[in-house]
C-alpha cells in the first residue's frame, strides 16, 4: 500500500520534472531567436534530467521494467524462475546497496561545492543516487515479499 503510495507520488514528480523540463528548454530556444541566453536555464534542465532518470529507475524497478532482468527470467523453466527471481533480485539489492551507501558519500564529499552558473550545492545533483537506490531497495523488498506470498498461495 505504501509502495504504490510513493510510486504515484514519484510518477507526479516525474511528470512536473518533465513539465518544468519542456519549459525550460522552450525558453533557452526561444530566448536565442532574440540573441539573449538566459544563464542557469540549461544547468537546471541538466539537474531535472539527472533526477528524472533516477527517479524513473526506481519506478522500473517497482514495476519490473528492467528489460534485461525479465529477458532472462522469463527464458528459463517455471519451476527454476522463483529462485531465479530470487537471485537476481537479491543482486539487484547488492547493487543498489553499494550505489546508496557510496552515493551518500559522494554527496556528502560534494557539500562544499556549487554549480557553475546557480550556484546551487552539487549534492543536490548527487543526492539523486542514493535517493532512487533507497526507493529501489524498497521496491525491491516489497517486490520480494508478494512474490513469496504469490509461490506460498500456488
Amino acid at each position: 500500500m505504501i509502495a504504490k503510495f510513493i510510486v504515484k507520488v514519484l510518477y507526479i514528480a516525474c511528470a512536473i520534472v518533465i513539465a518544468l523540463l519542456t519549459l525550460i528548454v522552450l525558453t533557452q530556444v526561444i530566448s536565442r531567436f532574440f540573441d539573449y541566453s538566459l544563464p542557469g536555464t540549461e544547468e537546471l534542465s541538466r539537474l531535472f534530467i539527472v533526477w528524472m532518470t533516477f527517479l524513473g529507475s526506481s519506478i522500473a524497478v517497482y514495476e519490473h521494467g528492467h528489460l534485461a532482468v525479465n529477458f532472462f527470467v522469463k527464458r528459463v523453466n517455471e519451476k527454476i524462475r522463483p529462485y531465479l527471481y530470487l537471485v537476481v533480485n537479491i543482486i539487484l539489492g547488492l547493487f543498489f546497496l553499494v550505489l546508496t551507501i557510496y552515493g551518500f558519500k559522494f554527496s556528502y564529499q560534494s557539500l562544499d561545492f556549487t554549480s557553475s552558473t546557480l550556484q546551487l550545492p552539487m549534492t543536490i545533483f548527487y543526492l539523486a543516487i542514493p535517493v532512487s537506490s533507497l526507493l529501489s531497495l524498497y521496491f525491491i523488498s516489497q517486490n520480494l515479499w508478494s512474490h513469496e506470498e504469490e509461490s506460498e498461495a500456488i
